[in-house]
């Protein structure tokens, strides 16, 4: 894996669960809906984190796309190149007699 990927990674992972925990933090301190609210929207913040650790783990083994997903924007072209022997194989064309039917006898 890129050394950047893992960084980034590691950033974004880290930001989430920064937010995640005061998100939690504060759903604990309020009281009714608030208090749900909250806490939903921290659990989910923690399960995006963990979506994410895995889409950077599981990038390699997708080509590079995390989780086999495409990045929309362009579209990618492989080239398969087929391994080729030295010799061609060599078709003998027949060719017809110069004097035989010719038009211009």
């Amino acid at each position: 894996m890129h050394p950047m990927m893992i960084a980034g990674a590691v950033l974004h992972v880290t930001l989430l669960a920064v937010v995640a925990f005061f998100v939690l933090y504060a759903a604990q301190k309020a009281q009714g809906l608030v208090k749900l609210l909250g806490n939903v929207v921290g659990v989910w913040l923690l399960i995006l984190a963990v979506l994410a650790i895995a889409a950077a783990v599981a990038a390699p083994m997708f080509g590079g796309r995390p989780l086999g997903m495409s990045h929309g924007g362009h579209m990618e072209f492989r080239v398969i190149q087929e391994e080729r022997t030295e010799e061609a194989p060599t078709t003998e064309a027949v060719q017809p007699d110069a004097n035989e039917n010719s038009p211009l006898n």
